[in-house]
């Protein structure tokens, strides 16, 4: 897991993903809690403090990862 941001926080992964960082993988740490890995730990940090901070991004694009990364765990868990 070197060099990888996790989060259980899904709109910090789609907000993320907005921003240019690559998804990894999605891990099940229980039957209903998930985690996000993404690429480049340190551009994930930086990008985290800005979601803090209410940093902007598009809706359109922000909802439509969002909408990505439920259709995935949905797929995960149907397996």
């Amino acid at each position: 897991m070197e060099n990888k941001f996790k989060t259980n926080d899904i709109s910090l992964a789609a907000f993320l993903l907005t921003q240019g960082v690559n998804l990894t993988d999605i891990v099940a740490e229980d039957k209903f809690r998930f985690s996000f890995l993404l690429s480049d730990l340190n551009k994930c940090e930086l990008l985290r403090k800005q979601y803090l901070n209410n940093a902007l991004a598009p809706a359109q694009e922000l909802f439509s990862k969002r909408e990505m990364l439920i259709s995935e765990i949905k797929q995960r868990t149907k397996r």
